[in-house]
């Protein structure tokens, strides 16, 4: 808003402005006189000021942003993979290893490769009597198959391998699963723990063996000590007898 001021004549806007007495009062922002408006003025200077409020762009609204939308993750497998976990358990040979992958470490095998680039095994040399499973591992494998959806039975099967040395091969049946049903929630967990406790069993082999160390050197310091204090004691004591005796 601009005004005419009375001592500099010239449009300027108020630097300030106040009402008295219903007179509103502006001091010029170029000379800093104060001037006086009449009342019909005064409203004439608020309807436009209230106009050029108006007139002016409405502020916009912050914008928000959407909440992500919640990625959903199934927790178990699905009926399908049940199904066919199942009727795998009672085909022909629930342990062989789909085409397409190494029979040793079950990586995708490229058509016109000899050899797996994964784990170097020359195809041609491959020896199915080296990948076998052992009796008890099998039957496991096979009650795991046919309950795949039970949980407490895939706790089961991993505690009989690491028992018997036989993680590894736990792991293999696992990633032969996944061959087959690359989606399956329950192989990837299987093959995570067979990781996992591949991973953690040395390690906790030495935690549980440093307690016991610790323990053994407390015991035989300790000893050491009692045998030290016996000898002085004795020393002291013959020591005290002969200066008795010799009095």
């Amino acid at each position: 808003m601009r005004y005419l001021c009375d001592a500099c004549e010239r449009l300027a806007p108020p630097a300030a402005f106040r009402v008295e007495l219903g007179v509103l009062v502006m001091t010029c922002a170029r000379c800093g006189q104060e001037s006086r408006a009449r009342p019909e003025e005064a409203l004439a200077a608020a309807v436009a000021q209230t106009s050029a409020e108006q007139a002016s762009p409405p502020v916009p609204a912050p914008r928000t942003t959407a909440a992500p939308a919640l990625k959903v993750v199934a927790l178990r497998p699905s009926e399908g993979q049940v199904r066919e976990a199942a009727e795998l358990a009672r085909s022909g040979d629930p342990f062989a290893v789909p085409a397409g992958f190494c029979p040793k470490c079950i990586a995708a095998r490229r058509e016109d490769a000899a050899a797996c680039a994964s784990c170097g095994l020359v195809y041609a040399n491959f020896d199915p009597v080296e990948q076998q499973v052992t009796e008890p591992l099998r039957a496991a494998w096979l009650s795991v198959l046919e309950r795949w959806d039970d949980r407490d039975a895939h706790d089961r099967l991993l505690s009989l391998a690491v028992g018997r040395g036989e993680l590894a091969m736990a792991g293999r049946l696992y990633r032969i699963r996944l061959a087959q049903a690359p989606e399956d929630l329950y192989a990837q967990r299987g093959r995570d723990e067979v990781v996992r406790l591949a991973s953690a069993s040395p390690v906790s082999l030495r935690q549980s063996a440093t307690p016991a160390t610790s323990s053994r050197g407390q015991l035989l310091v300790a000893l050491i000590l009692l045998i030290v204090l016996m000898v002085m004691g004795f020393l002291i004591f013959r020591q005290f007898r002969m200066s008795f005796g010799g009095s």
